[in-house]
């Protein structure tokens, strides 16, 4: 009877690991799935997982990869880590995805680390530039970030100021998490301590307030800044330009992060009555679907192709509609290189050996001229090339050159 009992639960574990993988990747697909804020303080960000989804969409409709149709499922998490680790748990045990793609939110994503480790399922290219998904790579070897790390660019703007605003002065309305302090940590660095008095005060705001960072704004302007520093996701970073005008506080200089920084957002601030918005300057590393400039470049006919077939509602001239097909053709990409025997551990293998650039075959058709995709060994930063960008007439036009903010 022993013996009996003991053969029976040796194949339900069998069975429940057969399913298990045949849940995660099948002979005909792909099971890719993440989170994201489609509701709540970051819902400013939605666009990104339907960008993502149009081209998964154009991949199936071509065969696939190696033959595998990619199902893409996202959830809502309202940018609420608790959310995140509910949800990220029905992923693993009972959706069996292959894989969590670009799972969006510093603090969710932290929530989720540990446990998608310890499972060893891979957190790829995670919607978040926070610096410890990128340096973290041998205590978290199943995750992975894509975008330039915040601390790299939070340095660029740093040393931008240092070189060619030596006397400002400097205010700041930092997010109070880890995503905002590694922008400060960053650009402290960036600035260097000969010019770190310039910052003449720097206020934290809590992303679960009840209440805009009007306190904060006026605490800036009382401190005679005349450079405003906006380290913030979108809607605080909205209400910190709207509430500034009203203020009456005009500084000659504002810096924006690059994730809040896309014309819909600023058109947003402007139509809400601030006239701050004019002049931001921020960073870039794709082409930019509200620039004009960029319209007859291969990789602008095929996005906005994709989303006309596979996206028809999105808004096509959202720069964050083509930061998801962006980090899609970059997922679908290693899921090649990991090849037919596709496993979690070969699609990692892939995704921390990458070199997509223009001077190779397959560079990113929806990044900028010069922008490489590059990891191997230690360095694990994805993207870490950017160039500046300043909002003039409704657009963020380019200046100067390609900046790596690795190397800030």
């Amino acid at each position: 009877m022993k013996k009996t009992f003991l053969l029976i639960a040796v194949a339900l574990v069998a069975s429940t690991v057969v399913v298990m993988t045949a849940g995660a990747v099948t002979a005909k697909s792909i099971l890719l799935e993440g989170t994201f804020p489609l509701s709540g303080p970051a819902s400013g960000y939605a666009p990104i997982p339907s960008g993502m989804g149009a081209y998964f969409s154009y991949v199936n409709a071509k065969g696939g990869v190696n033959g595998r149709k990619i199902n893409w499922h996202f959830e809502d998490d309202g940018y609420n880590p608790a959310n995140t680790v509910q949800i990220t748990h029905k992923f693993v045990e009972q959706d069996h995805a292959f894989a969590l793609v670009g799972g969006l939110g510093t603090e969710p994503q932290l929530a989720v680390r540990q446990y998608l480790n310890d499972n060893k399922v891979p957190q790829l290219f995670v919607s978040t530039g926070a610096t410890t998904f990128d340096r973290d790579y041998a205590q978290y070897p199943w995750t992975l970030g894509w975008q330039p790390d915040y601390e790299g660019e939070g340095a660029i703007y740093g040393k931008y100021i240092a070189k060619n605003l030596a006397s400002a002065k400097i205010g700041i309305l930092y997010q109070n998490d880890d995503y905002g302090n590694d922008y400060l940590r960053g650009f402290k660095a960036g600035l260097t301590a000969q010019h770190n008095p310039q910052i003449v005060d720097a206020e934290p705001y809590d992303l679960s307030a009840t209440t805009p960072p009007a306190v904060q704004v006026a605490k800036l302007k009382g401190s005679g800044a005349d450079t405003f520093v906006i380290f913030a996701t979108p809607t605080p970073t909205i209400q910190a330009y709207v509430i500034s005008t009203k203020l009456g506080w005009h500084p000659a200089h504002v810096f924006t992060n690059s994730v809040s920084a896309t014309d819909p957002f600023l058109t947003i601030a402007a139509q809400s009555g601030s006239d701050n918005v004019e002049g931001t300057i921020s960073v870039n590393y794709g082409l930019d679907p509200s620039n004009p400039i960029y319209n007859k470049s291969p990789g602008m006919k095929l996005y906005r192709s994709i989303m006309a077939k596979y996206d028809p509602k999105g808004n096509v001239n959202d720069p964050l509609n083509l930061y998801g097909v962006s980090k899609a053709w970059n997922t679908v990409q290693v899921l090649s290189k990991a090849g037919r025997n596709l496993t979690r551990a070969g699609l990692m293998k892939a995704a921390r050996n990458m070199l997509y650039s223009d001077k190779t075959k397959n560079a990113d058709p929806f990044g900028l001229p010069g922008i490489r995709i590059f990891t191997k060994g230690n360095y694990q930063y994805p993207i870490s090339q950017v160039t500046l960008v300043k909002y003039t007439n409704h657009t963020f036009q380019p200046f100067g050159g390609i900046i790596n903010g690795r190397g800030a």
